[in-house]
């Protein structure tokens, strides 16, 4: 698989026979190849998360497919879409939380997206295609933020430990976990307790706001986790995981 940060948590996943594009909302999109299904995720509306361009990639891909969490607008989008004698309906699959679907790509392969509930908007994405695990965690992590009450910590962490034991089940090829600097001395927690619960072959940080530090101080705290850490440095990078 190779993988293209595109810019805070947006990326470009392409498997041998399909693309699959999260969360963009800035940065540059490599052209991609024809030849393979586009899959674009919106985890959620949150302005760092979504933009509308990514609906653009539709003239340039014609069987682009976007999955977007249910808390996504998208009817007006729709209706000024038509007005245009683009049908954009037919290529949108809004999800709810916890739901499974099957999505049979334009190549006559077949995608399993699986929903988990955010801790803070959205969804989730869990994806299987052709013997890989995908998993992008979108704002689903542990958001315990300074100056909170202990209750409310509780609280969160009781949400998040009951979403990652939802992943103990599956063995990960590739997942996108945030690892927020903003939670200061919580910053390294959310992303600990999910390489603590799940089978993980690797990690890719996000969420990060440019502050690529955080990543060698985690690495630096837990050592044992730095062979499943990949090291994001810059908007652009570009690495494989086999």
């Amino acid at each position: 698989m190779k993988v293209t940060y595109l810019a805070h948590s947006g990326f470009l996943v392409e498997m041998k026979n399909a693309c699959f594009l999260f969360d963009y909302y800035t940065g540059a999109i490599p052209e991609l190849p024809k030849e393979k299904p586009l899959v674009v995720f919106v985890s959620h509306s949150h302005r760092d998360h979504y933009n509308r361009e990514i609906y653009q990639l539709l003239s340039q891909y014609p069987g682009t497919q976007y999955v977007l969490a249910k808390d996504i607008p998208v009817k007006r989008l729709i209706a000024e879409q038509e007005a245009k004698g683009i049908n954009l309906g037919e290529h949108i699959k809004s999800l709810r939380k916890d739901t499974k679907t099957m999505l049979p790509l334009w190549n006559h392969t077949l995608l399993t997206v699986t929903t988990l509930k955010s801790t803070d908007a959205g969804v989730a994405f869990l994806l299987e295609y052709e013997n890989r695990i995908l998993y992008h965690a979108g704002d689903l992590n542990l958001w315990y933020w300074e100056g909170e009450s202990r209750q409310t910590h509780e609280n969160m962490e009781r949400t998040y430990r009951m979403e990652l034991e939802k992943l103990r089940e599956y063995s990960i090829d590739l997942a996108f976990v945030p690892l927020d600097p903003r939670l200061e001395g919580h910053a390294f927690d959310g992303m600990r307790l999910f390489l603590e619960y799940t089978d993980t072959k690797c990690t890719v940080p996000m969420h990060m706001w440019g502050d690529y530090g955080v990543v060698e101080s985690f690495i630096e705290r837990f050592p044992e986790y730095e062979s499943k850490l990949i090291q994001i440095t810059y908007e652009g990078q570009e690495f494989t995981v086999e």
